[in-house]
């Protein structure tokens, strides 16, 4: 059983390093401050790393400042965690050495994951990330403390978008049902998560929201923000976070896109989705995900990428809908 094998492994060695994905978020954040505090506890050297900038509404987490956005050496501690991460490109800067480890243990929840690691302990009925991190801690018999209870907590409940998405499973409320034996004060931790957002958010939507279109008969919105945007309004990436879902919330909307202009030459898209396999498209581009929430990654221009985009994302709800209609 893989997880066994990570047990073994986790008792066997006495270095880490985990990591986690560029442009992080609660649940990769949360997976790894979770297990580096657990791995601690059990008496291991662990160094933390994510590369880029970190999201700052999750700084009240315990061990956040510990974080490295460099300096990974997989020569001196050859066995790397990482954590939440489908593709080693995901890695950006910390790529290289990971690849280059000895042991790569890959732990994610995603459909679309590479299975790139010596062990690849990935579940895609977990909700998130942070759900099997409990497991192995439940494996490892590592007592929980309120810290790792509340990482954990923030992992799991940032992916399944406080417990409103398909992707809330029993597994996961028993999960978190075990997370709040500990003092969790889950009202303030909703209102960091998912309420709290600064002005610079606001005046980017306002902007974002200019630019919306519906597509395919009004089955598809999509959106645009731009890295000057960004620039203009004094917001962070982390603000782009949750835009994407004012595509979706549409009456009628069955696909949600949002397109990151990063520079003239490189766009990012975020795909959401109510009933079609929206991996399944970003899958054509190289990208991945889960069933209703995926992104790629295309370096052309941004006029050509969304005449792509949009003419594969018709093409895929045609499909959708056209089977739908012959099982009826």
């Amino acid at each position: 059983m893989k997880l066994q094998r990570v047990v073994e492994l986790i008792e066997q060695e006495p270095a880490f390093n985990l990591v986690s994905h560029v442009l992080p978020d609660g649940d990769s954040i949360g997976s790894l401050l979770a297990l580096g505090e657990a791995l601690q506890k059990l008496g291991k050297k662990v160094a933390l790393f994510s590369p880029g900038t970190l999201p700052k509404k999750l700084s009240f987490l315990k061990g956040y400042s510990s974080i490295a956005g460099a300096g990974m050496d997989t020569a001196a501690t050859p066995v790397v965690l990482v954590l939440d991460c489908s593709d080693p490109e995901r890695l950006d800067l910390f790529r290289e050495p990971v690849l280059q480890a000895r042991e790569i243990v890959n732990i994610d929840h995603h459909v679309t994951n590479r299975s790139y690691g010596t062990i690849n302990l990935v579940d895609p009925q977990a909700s998130a990330t942070g759900e099997i991190i409990f497991r192995l801690l439940q494996a490892l018999r590592v007592p929980l403390t309120a810290s790792i209870c509340e990482a954990l907590y923030v992992a799991i409940a940032t992916d399944t978008g406080s417990f409103k998405y398909d992707n809330t499973t029993a597994a996961a409320l028993r999960v978190a049902a075990a997370l709040l034996e500990y003092p969790l004060k889950i009202s303030e931790l909703a209102q960091r998560l998912f309420d709290e957002r600064p002005l610079a958010f606001y005046r980017l939507l306002q902007e974002a929201l200019a630019t919306l279109e519906l597509h395919g008969n009004g089955k598809i919105a999509s959106m645009t923000v731009s890295r000057e945007m960004l620039a203009r309004h004094g917001a962070a990436m982390e603000d782009i976070e949750g835009i994407i879902n004012y595509t979706r919330n549409i009456e009628g909307v069955e696909i949600g896109i949002l397109f990151f202009v990063e520079n003239p030459s490189e766009v990012k898209v975020g795909f959401r989705s109510r009933q079609v396999d929206i991996s399944v498209l970003a899958g054509k581009f190289n990208g991945g995900g889960h069933p209703k929430a995926a992104g790629c990654r295309i370096y052309s221009p941004y006029a050509v990428v969304r005449e792509q985009i949009l003419r594969e994302a018709e093409s895929l709800w045609e499909s959708y809908d056209n089977a739908g209609k012959e099982r009826s």
